[in-house]
């Protein structure tokens, strides 16, 4: 990895329709120091966002005419860091608001956990939810503390503040495009630790997060559109084919899909929609059946990537 001293490590993010002012907050944090930004425009963008990305001296920019989802706009990121021979890159959510040591810290922190037998995959800033907005805290499935592995280590990473090694994304594989958004940290955290690499939070570096969408307290399930509920359900009944999933997952997943299931049925009256919703993803996800969300689920922007 470059030194801090150095040669900043860079930062990526994949754009679609951010909002304006959070987003050059965003932009503004992380590019000190002449670091180097990698970003994915994905779909169209309003012109405001246009004349804010070219405006900045040190950007890669790529683009998609259409919305290809998430995990292939972070490959994307990847793909172009690895070939400009960074080692590592820092992924940001459009409305990640990191200060502008974060990258620095992550960097001293990762050189100093980064060593056998548990190398890193990635190290991630400890999310929490902003004071206002009644976003909810991420939780974090921790790992046991054993010989030779960090403190801090747990089971995936949310991308957002995360500092992940471009040789481990090589090794272990891209992420998930064809989950196009939902669940794609969680796979690639576990694929990670099938293939011998680390994923630790930083507990002391903390950056403020949005998860999902605004609320009054009613759970993360109650809170989504159709479209987000599609593709969460889905990924996850794929999830549960996977070898690489543990065991553990597995039963924790069903038992969460147990609770949430009923609570959103009733919290839509048993609705024939919302059962035919649910029949459609779970059957598409355990039969493999992923990519895009079919258009004849007449979805309000089924192919559009929700925030996270």
């Amino acid at each position: 990895m470059s030194d801090a001293a150095d040669v900043p490590v860079p930062a990526a993010s994949v754009l679609y329709r951010p909002d304006a002012l959070v987003l050059e907050a965003l932009l503004s944090a992380v590019a000190q120091r002449g670091r180097r930004l990698f970003l994915f425009v994905n779909g169209p963008i309003e012109a405001t966002i246009e004349r804010l990305i070219r405006a900045l001296p040190n950007a890669h920019i790529e683009r998609s005419a259409e919305n290809v989802g998430l995990g292939a706009g972070l490959n994307a990121v990847a793909a172009s860091a690895e070939r400009e021979s960074f080692s590592h890159l820092v992924l940001f959510d459009q409305d990640s608001a990191p200060d502008e040591n974060l990258c620095e810290a992550l960097t001293r922190r990762f050189e100093a956990l980064d060593r056998a037998p548990r190398p890193l995959a990635a190290l991630g800033a400890r999310l929490a939810p902003p004071a206002e907005g009644g976003f909810l805290p991420i939780r974090y499935w921790r790992r046991r503390a054993t010989a030779g592995l960090p403190n801090g280590a747990v089971d995936f990473l949310p991308t957002s503040g995360s500092l992940i090694s471009l040789a481990a994304w090589r090794r272990v594989g891209p992420f998930r495009a064809d989950y196009f958004i939902g669940g794609i940290d969680v796979e690639w955290g576990y694929r990670c630790w099938a293939s011998g690499l680390a994923s630790v939070v930083a507990d002391d570096i903390v950056m403020a997060h949005r998860w999902g969408h605004e609320g009054g307290g009613e759970p993360q399930i109650l809170r989504q559109d159709d479209t987000r509920l599609y593709y969460y359900l889905r990924n996850a009944a794929d999830g549960l084919r996977l070898s690489h999933m543990p065991a553990r997952w597995k039963a924790r997943q069903i038992a969460t899909l147990a609770v949430q299931l009923p609570l959103l049925l009733a919290s839509r009256r048993f609705s024939g929609r919302t059962i035919g919703l649910i029949r459609r993803a779970l059957g598409d996800g355990w039969g493999g059946r992923l990519g895009r969300a079919p258009d004849d689920l007449d979805l309000p922007g089924a192919n559009v990537a929700p925030r996270r």
